[in-house]
């Protein structure tokens, strides 16, 4: 709903003729034949009722104010309406021309007219409050006529108040009827007041008809703009699609400043935030990202309402919190804001987010209706983001199962080739052996077939360990390790099974004997055996291999650093999936079956730890493990 620019109650003065010679009502029609003028008031007031339609201006009142001040005796009359700042808007004048142009859209507190109205004369519809009585500034109400009381008994006086209250059936104030300067110039007799009376309840019925057409109008239009708003959302997919549609139709529907949008994620961890409009430099995110603020969107999901920050406080709702508030109230002053209003997004049960609406303090104030359209938009927008990502979920577990069917068809490809070659050397050695002319060449077949057993035995043996760690529903028993005995184990198995001629130098950093981690028994065994092998497998003759050891407050980290061949980027980036072998073709030379990485992270993983690594090619690389400490 918009409202006229707001003026400053003026002082305009009216100068009125002295002797106020009453005017020729209609041509020939006498001032006097009262049964005429109501039959003649009433049926023009009831068909410029029925000429208001949905959407017409209100300055179609003038008619209303016009025949008042042609009918009722009456120099000037007025037609304010209540709008949701507070005030009384001044929409239509009747009277001078030049009072006109500067008396419409003046504004008066509906409080400071309260307060007179209770000190008025009851005249039924009207009320009339004498100059002696009104509190209120002699020009509060618009004007002050220019003119001179004649100090005879009932004289007008410049400064008298007699206006009509309208109200609707509830008793909620909508506007006000307000007459001035009569032209005899005395205060109304009896008489005088009913027929006055009789024409105002006419102006009544029109007035409130034409206040409540143009809510309905403007409920019509907010809701349908509003829908436009959440259709055009609903047809994105892509969350951020959605938030850029709502932020810039929302913008334009509730005549915005400006938006901020803040949603949980997906996982429910964390907050995202959207903004509308890049150069708004407010740090919105101070109040978004905290806790408490997270914590307040919950809260008016909770109640199902939503609440309006202003410079003075909240005006409904406020935060649960008296220090949270007070905080938000803050910001709102030091940021200059008009107002705010916080609407949580949600869908059931499930709230998702909420959106911060903000008006500039040059923008007119909250209307209920408007507050009404932003709830509703709230809960629509929020069952857009509940199909939203009850889609992306389903494409997620669509892609999943398509990537796992895909990932099984390579597995088992993988593990036919992986296979097949020493199956092959198999059949080939042993079609051999009887053809075998010595000694010798019987041994080297024999040899042969002994190196293809251990291949084909290792990578079984890895396939059913691989199998093993991956499967989620059969979790081994776990016991506290100590790290410091597992890594000297480690290190006397490594020493002893090296060959003789082995050059490498390994260093191991032990940790604090009171250093432990939750593992099943041999699991941290196998990681380190597996990480150190593989770090003197591709180091050079020479080369030194160390294993070093980190803690902090709940963590524990084992780092295994070598100054062997490096691993590109690229490889890094499937390190860890089933049989993959590097792409160097010094690192190909080396035997293996590409599943040892991918068994240590899914030991690690299964325990909640972490493993990553640092490399440049011909550099080294460094693996880092990390794992909770019990």
């Amino acid at each position: 709903m918009t409202s006229p620019a707001p003026k400053p109650a003026g002082g305009h003065r009216l100068t009125v003729p002295p002797g106020f010679a009453p005017p020729p009502l209609g041509g020939k029609r006498a001032r006097s034949d009262l049964t005429t003028t109501m039959t003649t008031i009433t049926t023009d007031l009831a068909e410029i009722g029925g000429l208001l339609t949905p959407g017409e201006d209100l300055s179609d009142l003038q008619l209303i104010a016009d025949s008042l001040t042609a009918l009722a005796g009456f120099e000037m009359a007025t037609i304010s309406v209540a709008r949701a700042d507070g005030h009384l808007h001044m929409v239509v004048v009747s009277g001078q021309d030049s009072a006109r142009a500067d008396l419409l859209g003046t504004v008066t507190p509906i409080e400071q007219l309260e307060a007179d109205l209770a000190r008025a004369d009851d005249w039924g519809i009207f009320k009339f409050v004498p100059a002696e009585r009104l509190k209120s500034p002699a020009d509060a109400y618009g004007w002050v006529p220019s003119m001179e009381s004649s100090g005879a008994a009932g004289a007008w006086n410049p400064l008298d108040l007699l206006v009509a209250p309208l109200r609707d059936d509830s008793g909620r104030l909508r506007g006000t009827l307000m007459v001035d300067i009569p032209t005899d110039g005395l205060r109304p007799s009896r008489d005088k007041r009913a027929v006055l009376g009789r024409h105002a309840v006419q102006a009544q019925r029109a007035i409130l008809l034409a206040l409540e057409r143009e809510e309905l109008s403007e409920q019509v239009r907010l809701a349908e703009a509003a829908r436009d708003v959440i259709r055009r959302a609903g047809r994105e997919l892509d969350p951020d699609e959605i938030l850029n549609s709502l932020s810039t139709g929302l913008v334009d529907v509730l005549d915005l400043t400006d938006f901020w949008l803040h949603m949980s994620r997906p996982s429910g961890r964390g907050i995202r935030t959207k903004v509308y409009r890049e150069d708004f430099k407010l740090p919105i995110e101070d109040l978004t990202n905290l806790q408490f603020m997270v914590d307040y969107g919950r809260y008016l999901w909770e109640q199902r309402s939503i609440t309006v920050q202003t410079p003075d406080g909240p005006e409904r709702l406020p935060h649960p919190d008296p220090e949270a508030q007070r905080l938000m109230t803050e910001w709102v002053r030091h940021h200059k804001i008009g107002s705010l209003v916080g609407v949580p997004i949600g869908s059931g049960q499930t709230w998702y987010g909420a959106m911060i609406l903000g008006r500039g303090p040059d923008k007119p104030h909250w209307s209920e209706l408007e507050l009404i359209t932003a709830a509703d938009l709230g809960r629509d927008f929020g069952r857009v983001v509940h199909n939203s990502r009850a889609y992306l979920r389903q494409k997620a577990a669509v892609d999943s199962l398509r990537e796992l069917e895909a990932h099984k068809s390579r597995l088992i490809a993988t593990v036919a080739h992986e296979l097949k070659n020493p199956l092959s050397a198999f059949r080939w050695n042993i079609e051999s052996l009887p053809y075998a002319e010595s000694e010798e060449e019987y041994s080297e077949v024999l040899s042969a077939l002994t190196r293809n057993r251990d291949r084909t035995e290792k990578i079984v043996a890895d396939l059913a360990m691989l199998s093993k760690v991956s499967d989620p529903d059969h979790l081994p028993n776990t016991v506290p390790i100590q790290v410091s005995q597992v890594l000297e184990e480690v290190h006397k198995e490594l020493l002893a099974e090296m060959p003789s001629n082995d050059t490498h130098e390994l260093v191991f950093e032990m940790p604090d004997d009171d250093v432990r981690v939750t593992m099943a028994p041999g699991d941290l065994d196998r990681v380190v055996i597996n990480l150190v092998t593989n770090a003197i497998k591709y180091s050079p003759e020479g080369g030194q291999v160390i294993v070093s050891t980190r803690t902090s407050p709940g963590w524990f980290e084992l780092r295994v650093t070598d100054q062997g061949l490096g691993i590109s980027p690229e490889d890094q980036e499937r390190l860890f999936t089933e049989f993959f072998r590097s792409t160097n073709p010094t690192a190909l030379k080396q035997p293996g079956t590409g599943l040892g990485l991918t068994i240590v992270s899914r030991i690690i993983s299964r325990r909640g730890g972490l493993i990553s690594v640092d490399s440049t090619p011909g550099e080294g690389s460094t693996f880092r493990v990390t794992l909770p400490i019990v």
